[in-house]
């Protein structure tokens, strides 16, 4: 009788995903970055088949640019790309309330209160990688109560992109009151305490404008810097819309 399955492997393909997607969220891999398949397979320590695969995952969840015969570049997004992506969002976010106003409990307002109170510690700590990982917590919860499939699918493909335009907003403007946050947080926590689907929705869409606002400011600002090292705009340029 078989008693054991065999033993897999870790997956690397999803571990190297991970590296190479925390570096461009938290801005150590720059926009129009070049990622090589042999610096990664050296620093990483693994062959090119996961780095490769990794990529893979990466460019569909539009982090990545992959440019034929160039190879693959940290994506540098446009102001229409901030909008897209923020208006998504608030799309997403209004059908996760749509689904679940009704059912939340105390134990989950508890939980969204504790969360919020956390970030409110990183804050007063200085501690700013915290302070984003535990704002998206606070979104990622609602969006996982919704147990939908296609909601969760959906929402998992942007949030990476979200995660990193909010870093290029936190290095345009290193005094950012992060302390907003805390305000839209409890905004949102107490229209759902109330169960008052439309002041959630209007939470939502006024908190998610405002951001992409902030985000699309600091988009511009690094694009026109970019634009005057005129030794590097054609290139930059085609990198961007690579198929122009």
């Amino acid at each position: 009788m078989k008693v054991f399955s065999q033993i897999r492997p870790i997956n690397l393909r999803e571990q190297v995903a991970e590296q190479i997607r925390t570096a461009i969220i938290e801005g150590r891999l720059k926009p129009n970055d070049h990622i090589t398949e042999a610096e990664l397979t050296e620093q990483l320590g693994v062959s090119r088949t996961p780095v490769r695969e990794a990529l893979i995952i990466l460019e569909r969840e539009a982090l990545i640019v992959s440019v034929p015969n160039r190879g693959c570049f940290v994506r540098a997004f446009n102001e229409e790309d901030v909008e897209a992506i923020f208006s998504m969002r608030t799309t997403l976010e209004n059908f996760t309330a749509e689904l679940i106003h009704p059912t939340l409990t105390d134990a989950d307002f508890d939980y969204l209160q504790g969360l919020i109170n956390t970030q409110r510690t990183y804050i007063e700590q200085n501690d700013f990688k915290q302070v984003r990982s535990t704002d998206m917590a606070f979104h990622q919860y609602l969006i996982n109560y919704s147990n939908h499939p296609l909601l969760m699918r959906n929402w998992q493909e942007i949030v990476a992109q979200i995660a990193a335009v909010l870093y290029l907003r936190a290095d345009a403007d290193p005094g950012y009151d992060e302390y907003l946050a805390i305000e839209d947080h409890c905004a949102i926590l107490d229209a759902y305490r109330a169960r008052n689907l439309g002041r959630i929705c209007q939470e939502n869409r006024r908190i998610n404008q405002r951001v992409a606002a902030e985000c699309m400011a600091a988009v511009r600002g690094l694009n026109k810097r970019r634009g005057r090292k005129s030794g590097r705009r054609q290139a930059k340029t085609w990198l961007q819309h690579p198929d122009g």
